[in-house]
């Protein structure tokens, strides 16, 4: 029994999300709600479990791992797709040459979206390469684990390849575009990459401002001071050499200098539920209504799939047994997660660190479905 069990008929948030920092499942969390335009936000908790360390406020900055599939990458998508400069059913191989390899000719941009290309899940790039383009070209040469569109496996590798060919296609790297097509009409002022040392969205946020995440693996101190120089890794990180902060968690996107189609995002609760809001009130500044419903709607039988995002599974869901069946969301291994209700009318943003210090604490898995069933 932990301590959000004791509580009889618990209808505020924060006092939930205390008593999950009490019971370890994280240290210190933003939310966001909305339920018939109305938002509630919160935060609590610090940025570490010492005494002292930091408390999160709603300008915490958080690394929203995989969010950054749907956020950024399908959003860009939906984007060039209502622009009809990019065909779901078109192999993706008539946009990216190179990825006609080893049997991928045949896969399009929906099986990349719907995760049934017949990619792997993931490789451990960030041991086997040493630039962006030994990773693209390691991709490139993957074969398939198994037959395209005969079953749905999780990989982040689709999602990489459809940010490539979105900057293929717009001639304008991911993370340019969606700052000028997305978050900057949309006063996300506090969302962005972190690419490197001079990228414009390290004059907005602060590194120090970032939520820190798990401890510091050997190999990615050395890829910081050979990126740098010794100097200028102790000026962008300061001196801490434990924690991952104001730096993107995830290995192979930090191969790939921060930005990349599967992870890299920060962002805060007041810029997502902007993001969130724009869609749920019909804002047709970015796309139209239809275009949305489609992207976000199952795709098939054989998965909860939809295009770029997830909907409500029919077992263990992340989003709880009080969401709809068309509800859909995404979820970060950082601790993150989206949930929208659209019959109902809600929605729901929760941003953690789980992962600190180490992501071998995964109470977040059963803590994510409470947390919505009280919305």
């Amino acid at each position: 029994e932990t301590c959000a069990d004791t509580l009889p008929n618990v209808n505020r948030f924060d006092q939930v999300l205390d008593c999950a920092i009490d019971d370890g499942v994280f240290p210190g969390a933003c939310y966001v709600v909305w339920k018939d335009g109305e938002l509630i936000t919160g935060a609590v908790g610090n940025f570490t479990y010492d005494k002292g360390s930091p408390s999160v406020t709603l300008d915490t900055v958080w690394d929203l791992a995989s969010l950054s599939k749907v956020v950024g990458t399908t959003t860009a998508t939906m984007m060039l797709y209502q622009d009809g400069r990019l065909e779901l059913d078109a192999p993706v191989c008539s946009v990216i040459s190179e990825f006609r390899q080893n049997g991928k000719e045949h896969i399009t941009f929906r099986n990349l979206l719907t995760h049934d290309s017949g990619l792997v899940a993931f490789r451990p790039y960030h041991l086997t390469c040493s630039t962006e383009l030994e990773v693209m070209e390691a991709i490139y040469r993957e074969g398939l684990m198994y037959e395209t569109g005969s079953q749905c496996i999780y990989s982040d590798l689709s999602m990489i390849i459809v940010a490539e060919a979105a900057e293929r296609i717009t001639t304008i790297k991911l993370d340019d575009y969606l700052r000028e097509r997305v978050f900057r009409p949309l006063g996300m002022n506090q969302t962005g990459y972190f690419r490197g040392e001079d990228h414009s969205f390290t004059d907005s946020v602060r590194r120090s401002e970032c939520a820190p995440t798990e401890e510091m693996e050997p190999w990615r101190r050395e890829l910081r001071v050979k990126r740098y120089g010794i100097e200028g890794a102790a000026r962008l990180f300061g001196d801490n050499p434990f924690a991952i902060q104001g730096e993107v968690h995830d290995p192979t996107a930090t191969r790939l200098s921060g930005v990349a189609g599967h992870a890299g995002l920060f962002s805060t609760v007041g810029d997502l539920g902007r993001f969130m809001t724009a869609f749920m009130s019909n804002d047709q500044s970015l796309v139209k209504p239809e275009v949305f419903e489609m992207f976000t709607a199952r795709q098939g039988a054989k998965s909860s799939r939809a295009l770029g995002w997830d909907t409500k599974s029919a077992e263990r869901s992340s989003a709880g047994i009080t969401f709809g069946s068309k509800s859909f969301g995404h979820t970060g291994y950082t601790g993150t997660s989206i949930w929208c209700d659209p019959e109902a009318k809600k929605f729901s943003v929760l941003l953690t660190n789980r992962v600190y210090p180490s992501s071998e604490n995964t109470k977040i898995l059963d803590f994510r479905a409470k947390f919505h069933e009280l919305l």
